[in-house]
C-alpha cells in the first residue's frame, strides 16, 4: 500500500506492487501458514529484501528519467542527418522542376503521371481549377525564387532568359484575379527583386534591365479591369485581352474575401517598384472596404459577398478556405509597409477569431452574426498556414496546440486531407501537396529551436517521397485512404511545398541570401522589407481605424511570452505539446485495419467463390427484369460483425463504382486481329474485345499492334518472372487478384505497347455473355490501351501463339469490323511471300499486302460450312483463249513479267490470289511513283482481264481450280479486285464482266469429279423450291452458276457498302438486312 501510494497515478505502480509480492515470496513469513498483519513484519521483509529493493529503485528512477524525455521531447538530429535531409529536399525539388522543364515547359504545368504538358483548353477541363492556368508558363514563374533559396544561380540565369524571351500575356483567356496576382505577379517582382540582389551580391545576371518587373506592370495592368466596381472589391476573374468584356464573363458578379483581399503586397509592392501608384491604390480600395463590411458585432468577416454591393453571400466565417489569407496579407501588410491601419485591423480580426472560432487546438467555422454558432462540422487544410501566423503575431502556445493537432491527423493519414471532420475523419480525401503545414512547421522552428519540428518534417518528407514520387515529378494524392494519385502537380509544389522543406532543414549560413531581409508572401514569394522606405506618395488615406482601438485589446497590442509563462523551462513548447498527446486518438479511436476479402472492383458475378463471400457479408443479389442487377445488404445476415463491416464497405465501393462508371463516356467495344495458319493457309481471325475506360482510347484509325506474350505470373499483380520480353510487346494477362488498371501500370512500366486481359472464368464467349467497359480507379495515368477477351474467345489465339511464338496483333476499334452476334471471325488470306526452297514463308501481314479486312463469320459453325457445294458450280472444260494474247500485248517491267510467270505457274487457288496481290503492289507503286495515287482505269482493267485470262487457262486443265477460287475464295478474289479497282463502281463493273465472261464459255460435264464429296441431297439447301442442285442438266447448272453468283456479289457488296446504287432488292433472301444494322441474323451470310 506504501509503496502503491507513493507513486499514485503512475504506469509503473503495477511494476512496484509486483516486485513487493516477489520479495514477500522469499519470506518465510509469507508461507501459507503465516500473514503480514503488523508493522514489524513488513519491516523485516523489507529488511531481507533491501540489496533487491534499492537495485530496483535504481532500475526504476533511470526508467523514470528515460520514460519522462522520450515522452516530452524528440531526440536532436544530428548535423549530419540535417544536412542529409537538406539535400534530399533539395533533390526532391530538382525532381519535379526537371520534370517540368523537359516535359511541360513552356506549358503552365505538368502532367506528372502522364509526363506531359497541361495546356489551359487543350486538356480536359477541370472547371474553376484551370482558371490559374493562362498559357504564360505559370510552373517555371512560381519557381523562380525558389532555385535562389537553392543556390542555383546558374539555373536561375537561365529560367530568367527563357521568361523574358518566351513568356507573353495577350492570351484570350479568362484567368483567376487571385492566383494570377500570387503566383505570377508575385513570382514575376520576386524573380525581379531576386536578379538585382543578386547583381548587387555577387555581380550575376549583369544582362538583365528590369524585364521581369516590366512583365508584372504588364500584367498587373491586365488584372485592372477587374477592379471597376462600385465597391472597389475586384471581380473573381477576368480575360487578359478584353478584360471584362468577355462573354464569359457576364454573370461574374461574386467573389471571395481572401480574392479580395490577397493582392495588396504584390501590388504595394509594384507601385512602390515602379512609381505608377494605381496598383497600391486598388489594392487598398479593396482592402477599406472588406474592412468596413466586418459584423460590427463579431469583427468577423464572412465568406463570400458581392462585387457591386458588397453585401454577404456566404456569412460562415473561419480561417480556412476564402478567407485564409485575407488575414494574413493584414498582418503582412503592416510588416513590408510599416501602415499600423493594417496592424489594428489585423488584431481586431485576431482577437475575434481566438474569442469565437479557436476552440482549443481546433478551428471551427461559425456564422459571422451569430458567432456561437458553428456552421459546419469540419475544417479545411487550408487553415494549417494559422499556426504560422500566429508565430508571426507572437502567440506561440495556441500556434504549437493547433499544429500539433494537425499533425497527429496527417500520423493517421500520411498527408493532411483537404477537409476533416471534428472527429479527425477524412471529409474531403485529395491532398495536392499544399505547403501550408510546412510553411507553420518552419516558422515554429524558427521560434522554438525544437528540433521535435525537424521530426515533423523529415515524417512529411518520407511521405512525400513514399506516396508522391512518381518517375515525372511528384503527382498529387487523389484521396489519402487509398493512396491514388491524381494527374496533377500544381506550380505550388515548386514555389512553397519544396522551399519550406528545404529551409526547415537549412541554417541561415547555406542560403545565398539573408532571408531577414525578406517577407514570404501567401506563395512564399520573397519581398523586401526596404519596401517600407519607398513611399506610395499618392495614395489616399483609408478610413479612420479608431474603431479597430476601442474594445478589449487582449490580443492586439500584448505578444505573450512563453519564456515568461514557463519560467526556467527552455523545452517550453514540450510542456505545451505534452497534454494534447494522442489528442486526436482520444477523439475518435483508430479503426482496426479490415483486410478485405473482396473488393467491388474485383468482384464477378460468375465466380462462385465471390458470390459466397457476398453471402458471407450479408448481402444478396437479384437480377431484376431489365438485366440490371440488385445488391441488398442486411447487415443481420452476415456471418459475423466483421462480414457486416467488410459488406458495408462493399456496398459504398460498389456505389461510387457505379457513379465513376456512369461518368465515364459510352466506350463501344474493340478487336483483336491476327494472322496466323490455319490448315496450312494463313487466316487472319478477329475476335470481339472489351474496351478499357483508361489507357490510349483505340478511336478511329487509332490502332496499336506488335507481337505478343504472355505474362509470368498471367495475373500480372506482382513482378513479373519475364519482364525482360516485356518492352515493345503486346502482353497477355488474366483477369483477377487485383484492379484492371493495376496491371496495366505494371505492364507500362515494364514498356509494354498494350495489353489483352483473359477472363478467368471457363468457356465464357461474347456471344453467351454482355461486354463491358474495364474501370479504372479514377485516375487516369495510363497511356497503352487494354482489351479484354473471355476466355472461350481467347482460345484461338492462345493456339495461335502456342503455334507461332512470333505471333503479332493488332488491337483496334470496332467499327467497320461488323461481326454481328458471333464474337470471332475468320477470313483465309494471302499476303506478300518469298520462296526460300520450295516454302511459302509469311513475310508480311495483312495491311501489307493491301487486303481490306473482308472478314466471315463463323459462329460456332465448322470453317467452310458456307461454302457452296461442289455441284453448285459447273466445271469449265474448254474455253475461248482470247484474253490471254492481251498479257503479251503490252510492254511491261521486267518484274511484272516475273509475276505473270508465278501467275502461269500457280497451281492452287491459294497461289493465284498470293500473285496476283503481289502483281497489284507492284503495279499501284508504279502509278504512285508516276504521280497516280490511284490505280488508273486502264491498270485496272489489265488487272481484270489478266485474271479472267488466267482463269479460262487454269480451268481446260483443272477444273477444280475455278470451283475453289469461285466458292472457297470467292471473297479473297474480291477482296483483290476491289484493291486494283480504283473505285467502287469499277469494282462492279469488273465483277459483272468477270461474270458475264464465264458465262459465255462453253459448259460440259466435268467426269473428274469426285464423287464421294458429293454432299448428300438432304444436307444442302434449296434455292428455288424443293428443286434439288445437281438435277440440273448443264445448262440449267449455268443459269444456277448465274443467279448464285449474282447473289454472292450483292450480298457481299451490301455489306461493305460497294456500289448500293447498283445493288437490286434481295429482300427476299433470308439473312439479308441494311447494310447500316450490325445486329441481324447472318446465319445464310457468307
Amino acid at each position: 500500500h506504501l509503496a502503491s501510494s507513493a507513486v499514485v497515478g503512475n504506469k509503473y505502480g503495477s511494476q512496484i506492487v509486483t516486485f513487493w509480492v516477489l520479495c514477500c515470496k522469499t519470506s518465510p513469513l509469507c508461507s501459507s501458514d503465516n500473514a503480514i498483519v503488523n508493522q514489524r513484519d513488513i519491516i523485516e521483509i523489507l529488511n531481507m529484501c533491501s540489496k533487491y529493493f534499492m537495485r530496483f529503485w535504481l532500475i526504476l528512477s533511470a526508467t523514470l528519467v528515460v520514460f519522462s524525455v522520450s515522452e516530452t521531447s524528440s531526440p536532436l538530429m544530428s548535423e549530419e542527418e540535417r544536412l542529409n535531409l537538406k539535400e534530399e529536399a533539395k533533390e526532391m525539388f530538382y525532381h519535379a522542376y526537371t520534370a517540368y522543364m523537359d516535359n511541360a515547359y513552356p506549358a503552365d504545368e505538368l502532367m506528372p503521371l502522364s509526363c506531359k504538358p497541361r495546356w489551359r483548353e487543350v486538356e480536359q477541363s477541370r472547371g474553376d481549377i484551370d482558371e490559374t492556368l493562362g498559357n504564360f508558363s505559370l510552373t517555371l514563374v512560381d519557381a523562380l525564387d525558389t532555385l535562389v533559396v537553392m543556390g542555383d544561380i546558374e539555373e536561375f540565369d537561365r529560367a530568367l532568359r527563357l521568361v523574358v524571351r518566351d513568356v507573353s500575356f495577350d492570351n484570350d483567356v479568362v484567368v483567376s484575379v487571385f492566383e494570377t496576382n500570387i503566383r505570377m505577379v508575385g513570382g514575376l517582382i520576386s524573380g525581379h527583386v531576386m536578379a538585382e540582389h543578386l547583381n548587387q551580391l555577387y555581380g550575376a545576371l549583369g544582362w538583365y534591365r528590369g524585364e521581369l518587373l516590366t512583365m508584372a506592370r504588364d500584367l498587373a495592368s491586365r488584372l485592372l479591369p477587374a477592379f471597376n466596381t462600385t465597391t472597389g472589391i475586384p471581380h473573381a476573374k477576368v480575360n487578359l485581352k478584353y478584360g471584362m468584356k468577355s462573354p464569359k464573363l457576364q454573370s461574374s458578379r461574386d467573389t471571395c474575401t481572401a480574392c479580395a483581399g490577397t493582392i495588396i503586397l504584390e501590388f504595394a509592392a509594384l507601385s512602390r517598384l515602379t512609381g505608377d501608384s494605381i496598383f497600391e491604390e486598388k489594392a487598398r480600395q479593396a482592402m477599406d472596404c472588406l474592412w468596413s463590411q466586418r459584423h460590427r458585432g463579431s469583427d468577423l468577416v464572412g465568406t463570400v459577398l458581392n462585387v457591386h454591393s458588397g453585401d454577404w453571400v456566404r456569412r460562415d466565417s473561419g480561417v480556412g478556405a476564402g478567407i485564409d489569407s485575407y488575414y494574413e496579407y493584414l498582418l503582412k501588410a503592416y510588416v513590408l509597409l510599416g501602415d499600423e491601419g493594417y496592424l489594428e485591423r489585423f488584431n481586431k480580426h485576431y482577437s475575434a477569431v481566438m474569442k469565437y472560432i479557436s476552440q482549443g487546438p481546433m478551428l471551427l467555422d461559425v456564422h459571422m452574426h451569430r458567432p456561437h454558432t458553428t456552421s459546419r462540422n469540419f475544417m479545411d487544410a487550408l487553415l494549417a498556414f494559422w499556426p504560422g501566423l500566429q508565430v508571426l503575431k507572437g502567440d506561440i502556445k495556441p500556434a504549437i496546440e493547433t499544429h500539433e493537432m494537425l499533425y497527429q491527423v496527417i500520423q493517421r493519414h500520411n498527408f493532411l486531407p483537404e477537409a476533416f471532420t471534428t472527429d479527425f475523419q477524412v471529409h474531403w480525401g485529395q491532398h495536392p501537396l499544399r505547403p501550408e503545414f510546412l510553411e507553420s512547421t518552419y516558422l515554429l522552428y524558427l521560434a522554438t529551436d525544437d528540433p521535435y519540428y525537424l521530426r515533423v518534417g523529415e515524417q512529411v518528407l518520407r511521405s512525400l517521397q513514399k506516396h508522391a514520387w512518381v518517375p515525372c515529378g511528384y503527382a498529387a494524392v487523389k484521396d489519402v485512404r487509398t493512396g491514388v494519385h491524381e494527374d496533377r502537380m500544381d506550380s505550388f509544389v515548386l514555389s512553397e511545398t519544396f522551399k519550406y522543406l528545404y529551409l526547415l532543414f537549412s541554417k541561415p549560413s547555406d542560403l545565398i541570401i539573408d532571408l531577414d531581409q525578406f517577407i514570404f508572401t501567401t506563395e512564399a514569394h520573397l519581398l523586401p522589407l526596404s519596401l517600407a522606405r519607398l513611399s506610395n506618395l499618392t495614395v489616399v488615406p483609408g478610413p479612420d481605424n479608431q474603431g479597430a482601438q476601442d474594445s478589449d485589446v487582449e490580443y492586439a497590442r500584448s505578444c505573450p511570452n512563453a519564456h515568461f509563462l514557463f519560467p526556467g523551462r527552455h523545452e517550453f513548447a514540450e510542456t505545451i505539446r505534452r497534454p494534447l498527446k494522442n489528442f486526436v486518438n482520444n477523439v475518435c479511436p483508430s479503426r482496426k485495419t479490415i483486410r478485405r476479402k473482396l473488393r467491388a472492383s474485383e468482384f464477378q458475378a460468375g465466380n462462385s467463390r465471390h458470390m459466397g463471400l457476398l453471402r458471407d457479408m450479408g448481402i444478396t443479389i437479384m437480377a431484376l427484369p431489365d438485366g440490371r442487377v440488385q445488391l441488398l445488404h442486411t447487415s443481420s445476415n452476415a456471418k459475423s460483425s466483421d462480414d457486416a463491416e467488410e459488406g458495408l464497405l462493399f456496398m459504398q465501393e460498389m456505389i461510387e463504382l457505379s457513379k465513376l462508371q456512369q461518368e465515364q463516356p459510352d466506350s463501344p467495344p474493340r478487336v483483336v486481329s491476327f494472322l496466323h495458319v490455319v490448315d496450312g493457309h494463313p487466316t487472319t481471325t478477329t475476335i470481339q474485345a472489351g474496351p478499357a475506360q483508361f489507357g490510349l482510347d483505340l478511336k478511329g484509325n487509332i490502332q496499336v499492334n506488335g507481337p505478343v506474350v504472355k505474362a509470368t505470373p498471367l495475373r500480372a499483380c506482382e513482378q513479373l518472372g519475364n519482364e525482360d520480353e516485356i518492352h515493345g510487346k503486346i502482353v497477355i494477362i488474366e483477369r483477377g487478384d487485383c484492379m484492371f488498371i493495376e496491371k496495366a501500370r505494371r505492364l507500362e512500366a515494364l514498356g509494354a505497347i498494350g495489353g489483352i486481359v483473359l477472363d478467368n472464368t471457363p468457356e465464357t464467349s461474347a456471344k453467351t455473355s454482355p461486354m463491358f467497359a474495364m474501370s479504372g480507379d479514377g485516375t487516369d495515368d495510363v497511356n497503352i490501351p487494354l482489351v479484354f477477351l473471355f476466355s472461350g474467345d481467347a482460345e484461338v489465339l492462345l493456339n495461335a501463339l502456342h503455334d507461332q511464338p512470333e505471333l503479332e496483333v493488332v488491337l483496334s476499334d470496332f467499327d467497320d469490323k461488323d461481326i454481328g452476334k458471333g464474337s470471332i471471325e475468320e477470313v483465309q488470306v494471302e499476303v506478300k511471300g518469298t520462296r526460300e526452297g520450295g516454302e511459302e514463308t509469311l513475310t508480311a501481314g495483312l495491311d501489307d499486302a493491301g487486303l481490306p479486312h473482308v472478314i466471315s463469320i463463323i459462329n460456332n459453325r465448322q470453317q467452310g460450312s458456307e461454302n457452296l457445294a461442289d455441284d453448285d458450280l459447273v466445271t469449265v472444260v474448254e474455253g475461248q483463249q482470247t484474253a490471254h494474247s492481251q498479257l503479251h500485248e503490252q510492254e511491261e517491267s521486267q518484274k511484272h513479267q516475273v509475276i505473270l510467270k508465278d501467275l502461269e505457274k500457280a497451281k492452287t487457288a491459294e497461289e493465284i490470289l498470293v500473285a496476283a496481290v503481289r502483281y497489284v503492289n507492284v503495279r499501284q507503286e508504279q502509278e504512285v511513283a508516276r504521280g497516280n495515287t490511284l490505280m488508273t482505269e486502264h491498270s485496272s482493267a489489265l488487272i481484270v482481264t489478266e485474271l479472267q485470262s488466267l482463269l479460262v487457262k487454269k480451268t481446260a486443265s483443272d477444273p477444280s481450280l475455278l470451283k475453289s477460287l469461285l466458292s472457297v475464295h470467292l471473297r479473297e478474289l474480291m477482296a483483290v479486285l476491289q484493291q486494283a479497282a480504283p473505285s467502287p463502281s469499277d469494282l462492279d463493273a469488273s465483277l459483272h464482266h468477270l461474270l458475264n465472261q464465264l458465262s459465255t464459255l462453253t459448259m460440259t460435264a466435268s467426269t473428274s469429279l469426285d464423287e464421294s464429296k458429293k454432299p448428300v441431297a438432304s444436307q444442302q439447301p434449296s434455292v428455288r423450291g424443293d428443286l434439288q442442285k445437281w438435277d440440273f442438266n448443264e445448262n440449267s447448272k449455268l443459269d444456277h452458276l448465274a443467279e448464285k453468283f449474282q447473289e454472292k456479289i450483292r450480298k457481299i457488296k451490301k455489306k461493305y457498302g460497294l456500289s448500293p446504287e447498283h445493288i437490286e432488292s434481295i429482300s427476299d433472301i433470308q439473312g439479308t438486312v441494311s447494310p447500316q444494322t450490325k445486329d441481324h441474323n447472318r446465319k445464310d451470310e457468307l
